[in-house]
C-alpha cells in the first residue's frame, strides 16, 4: 500500500488552469507561486516550491560579506567558544570551531561557491549556529527566517507499549484512532527510523543532550502547551528553516509504506514579490526587527488545555497546582511550571506561595514539581522558586556565573564602572553587571576592584572574568521585586516540603532559567529527580538537557550597551573597539543571541568546566507510554510512584537523603503578603507589567 498527500495549497495554485494550456502565457515563477497561493488564502505551499523560490534568489555576495564581517565582534561574546571547539568526551555532541566556520563561509562568498542567498545563509546557518546545540546561540537570517517555514502534515510519537520495553515510533494520529493496534513506523526515507530523528535532530535542536533533542521531535503534552503541538519532526525547531526535502516516506512495521509531500508555511507578505529578485528586494535588506514584549499564555478561557481543574493557577496558566487523585496518592501535590514567566513577576510569586500554603493546609506532604516543556524565563523566578521551597537563611543560591572577557564588554564595564565610581547612587548602573561594584564573590563577598571582578583570568585558553553571584540582599538587583528569604520577604518561612519528598519531573528540555533553579534544588538542596522518554535505549538521561547557560544577550542588546558606553567616554581605545560593531546583524535577522555567560556548578570553581559541559544524570529514567500522551495525571503518578513508592526505575533508582530540614511547622505568609500588595487573585486583578529593554536584558533568559 502506498499512500500520497498533496499540499493543499499547490492544489489551489493549479485548480483553475484550462484543459487547453494558453500558449502566450509565460511560466510562473517558484515565488511567484507562493504569491499566488497566498493571495488565494492558501497558508502553505509544497516544500518543494519553497526551496525552488529560495534556490532563485540571486546572491547578494558583496551584502554577505558585509554581514559575515559585521558578525565578527558580536561572536566574541559567546561565553564557551574554545569548550564548543573542544568539549569534554561525555558531551553528547562533537565540537566545532564557530570561528573556523565563519572563515570558511566568508572565502567561500570571496570565492563564488555559493549559487544562491538561500546556499549562503543555510551554510551560514550549518557551520557557525546549528552546531553548537546552544538554546542561546541563535541567529535566524532574513531570507530564511521571514518569508516560509518548512515542515511535514504528519506527527510522530515515541512511546513504550508497555512502559518497560525500549520505545518505538507510531504517528500520533495512528494512535489516537488506533490505540495499541497503531502500526510501527521502523524506516523513515529508508533509514532506520530512529537513526533517522536522531541524525535530524542533530542539524538543529537547541538543547545539548540527544535524548533531550530526541525528545523534541515527537509529540508530548507539555511542550505542546506553549510549543510546538506537533514535534519538531513536523513543524518545529530549527530544522524548519532548512529544505527536509520534497517528500518524507514512511515504512511501517508490516512492510508497507507511506509517502507524504512536505509542505512550507508562508510568514511573510509576498504581495509585492513575482521571481527571486523581488523576493531579494523584499525579504534580504536590513530592517529594524519588532520588539517582542509578548510574554506565554498556557491557559484557554481559564483552563490550561488537556489538563485536570488545578487548585490555583495564575491568569495565563504559566503556574498552576494540582492534587493527584487514587488510592495511594491523598498527600501528593503537583505544581506545574511551564516556564518561569509571566505578565506580572507579583502573581507568579504569589500563586506559588499561594498553593504551598493551601496544600500543606489540606494535608499534601509530598510534591512533583513538573518542569516538562520549561524553556526559562525571568531569572528573579528561578531564585525565588527555590527559595520558597528552601528558605532557610543556611541555604544560600550559589547561581555561580562568569562572562567571556572580551574586549567589548571590558571597555563597555569600564565605563559603567567609572560612572558608578562618580554617581554611587545611581540605580542605573550601580546594580548593572557592568559595574565592578555590584554582585558578590564566590565567597559571598563583595568585589574590591575592577580587575579583582573583571580580570582577565585565562581558562581553557581563554579570557575570562572572576566567578560571580547575585547580590540578592540588594534590593536592586531585580528592581523592586524582593526574593523569598532576603528583602521584605527575609523572615517568617519555613520549608513547605522535606526535600526527600519533592521530586523534580523533567522531559529533558529545562533550560536557561530553568537549569538555573533545577541546578539549586539538586545540588544544593538534595532533591531528586525523574526524567521521562529519550532514545530507545536503557541508558541513563539528563533530565536537565537544554542549555545550561547563564545568560542570553540579543545582538540588538549588545549594540545598545556598546552605543551607550560610547556616548560617555572619551577614550580612543574604547572608542575603536566600539567602532567594529553595527547593527547590520540583527537588522539582517529575525533574531539573533549569543550566550554572555556561563554558569559555574559548585563542583567546577576550580576547573572553570561550564556546566553545559557536565553530564547530570537523572535519578530515575522513565519511559513515556500511550496514556501519558492524553492523561498528564499518568505521568504525575509514574513520577510519584518511582518517587515515593519504591517503583521501578528503567534506569537508575530513587535514594532518599534525608535532610535536617522539617516540612512539619510550616508557616506561610500567603494571606497577609498577598493582601498587602492588593494582588492576591481572589481579592484583585493582576495587572499586566511593563519593562524596559534593560530589564528585560537581565532577567529574561530563555530559549528562542
Amino acid at each position: 500500500m502506498k499512500q500520497v498527500a498533496t499540499s493543499l495549497a499547490i492544489a489551489a495554485i493549479f485548480a483553475g488552469a484550462s484543459a487547453t494550456p494558453t500558449p502566450a502565457a509565460a511560466p510562473v515563477a517558484p515565488c511567484g507561486l507562493i504569491k499566488a497561493a497566498q493571495a488565494a488564502g492558501n497558508k502553505t505551499v509544497s516544500a518543494q516550491t519553497a526551496y525552488d523560490c529560495f534556490r532563485s534568489v540571486p546572491l547578494g555576495k558583496q551584502q554577505g560579506i558585509n554581514l559575515v564581517d559585521a558578525l565578527v565582534p558580536y561572536l566574541e561574546w559567546q561565553s564557551d567558544a574554545t569548550y564548543k571547539a573542544n568539549p569534554p568526551a561525555s558531551y553528547s555532541y562533537p565540537g566545532y570551531d564557530f570561528k573556523a566556520g565563519l572563515k570558511t563561509v566568508r572565502d567561500n562568498l570571496v570565492n563564488n561557491k555559493y549559487d544562491s542567498e538561500y546556499a549562503f545563509q543555510a551554510d551560514l546557518l550549518t557551520k557557525v549556529f546549528f552546531p553548537g546545540h546552544d538554546g542561546h546561540m541563535y541567529y535566524y537570517p532574513d531570507l530564511i527566517a521571514r518569508a516560509t517555514k518548512f515542515g511535514r502534515t504528519n506527527a510522530l510519537v515515541s512511546i513504550s507499549e508497555d512502559g518497560s520495553s525500549i520505545p518505538v515510533i507510531k504517528f500520533n494520529d495512528d494512535v489516537t484512532a488506533l490505540g495499541s493496534k497503531a502500526l510501527r513506523v521502523t524506516k523513515i526515507n529508508g533509514v532506520d527510523a530512529s537513526t533517522f530523528i536522531q541524525n535530524e535532530a542533530k542539524v538543529g535542536c537547541g538543547s545539548q543532550d540527544a535524548d533531550a533533542c530526541y525528545n523534541q521531535q515527537f509529540v508530548e503534552k507539555a511542550i505542546g502547551i506553549l510549543g510546538s503541538k506537533k514535534g519538531g519532526h513536523a513543524d518545529s525547531g530549527r530544522s524548519s528553516f532548512l529544505f527536509q526535502g520534497a517528500t518524507t516516506t514512511y515504512t511501517m512495521s508490516d512492510g508497507t509504506t507511506r509517502t507524504y509531500d512536505n509542505i512550507a508555511t508562508i510568514k511573510g507578505d509576498f504581495s509585492k514579490v513575482t521571481d527571486g529578485k523581488t523576493f531579494y528586494s523584499n525579504f534580504c535588506k536590513p530592517v529594524q526587527p519588532p520588539v517582542d514584549n509578548t510574554t506565554p499564555v498556557a491557559s484557554v478561557n481559564g483552563a490550561i488545555p488537556g489538563y485536570p481543574t488545578p487548585v490555583v493557577m495564575t491568569d495565563d496558566g504559566i503556574v498552576s497546582g494540582f492534587y493527584l487523585e487514587g488510592k495511594g496518592y491523598e498527600d501528593v501535590a503537583v505544581i506545574a511550571l511551564f516556564a518561569f514567566e509571566n505578565s506580572n513577576k507579583y502573581e507568579f510569586q504569589d500563586v506559588i506561595e499561594k498553593f504551598f500554603a493551601q496544600a500543606r493546609k489540606d494535608g499534601k506532604t509530598k510534591l512533583v514539581v513538573d518542569f516538562q516543556g520549561n524553556g526559562g524565563g525571568y531569572i528573579l523566578h528561578g531564585y525565588d522558586f527555590f527559595k520558597q521551597l528552601f528558605p532557610s537563611h543556611d541555604i544560600k543560591p550559589d547561581g555561580y556565573s562568569r562572562w567571556r572577557a572580551n574586549e567589548g564588554f571590558l571597555d563597555i564595564a569600564d565605563v559603567y564602572s567609572q560612572n558608578t565610581a562618580n554617581y554611587p547612587n545611581s540605580t542605573a548602573t550601580a546594580n548593572s553587571w557592568f559595574s565592578w561594584q555590584a554582585d558578590l564573590n564566590t565567597k559571598g563577598n563583595h568585589f574590591t576592584s575592577f580587575d579583582n571582578k573583571f580580570g582577565p583570568v585565562t581558562i581553557n585558553n581563554d579570557p575570562y572574568t572572576n566567578i560571580m553571584a547575585y547580590d540578592l540582599d540588594n534590593k536592586q538587583t531585580f528592581g523592586d521585586f524582593s526574593v523569598t528569604g532576603y528583602g521584605d520577604r527575609k523572615d517568617g518561612f519555613t520549608a513547605p516540603f522535606k526535600a526527600e519528598d519533592i521530586v523534580l519531573l523533567y522531559d529533558g528540555y529545562c533550560a536557561s532559567t530553568c537549569t538555573l533553579a533545577s541546578e539549586m534544588l539538586r545540588i544544593q538542596a538534595g532533591v531528586k529527580s525523574v526524567t521521562f522518554g529519550g532514545r530507545p535505549n536503557k541508558n541513563g538521561m539528563q533530565g536537565v538537557g537544554g542549555i545550561k547557560g547563564a545568560q542570553v544577550l540579543g545582538m540588538i542588546n549588545i549594540n545598545a550597551y556598546i552605543k551607550n558606553a560610547a556616548k560617555n567616554t572619551n577614550d580612543p581605545d574604547s572608542l575603536k573597539e566600539f567602532a567594529r560593531y553595527n547593527s547590520l546583524p540583527f537588522q539582517r535577522a529575525t533574531k539573533a543571541g549569543l550566550n554572555v555567560r556561563d554558569q559555574i556548578l559548585r563542583g567546577n570553581v576550580a576547573d572553570g568546566l561550564p556546566a553545559q559541559y557536565v553530564y547530570e544524570k537523572a535519578d530515575c529514567r522513565l519511559y513515556y507510554t500511550q496514556e501519558m500522551l492524553t492523561d498528564i495525571t499518568v505521568t504525575w503518578k509514574a513520577a510519584a510512584d518511582s518517587a515515593f513508592f519504591n517503583a521501578k526505575c528503567v534506569e537508575g533508582g530513587i535514594t532518599h537523603a534525608k535532610r535536617e530540614t522539617t516540612a512539619d511547622e510550616y508557616i506561610s505568609r500567603a494571606e497577609t503578603a498577598l493582601l498587602r500588595r492588593g494582588t492576591n487573585k481572589l481579592a484583585g486583578h493582576y495587572p499586566k507589567e511593563e519593562h524596559s529593554a534593560e530589564w528585560l536584558d537581565e532577567q529574561l533568559q530563555k530559549v528562542q
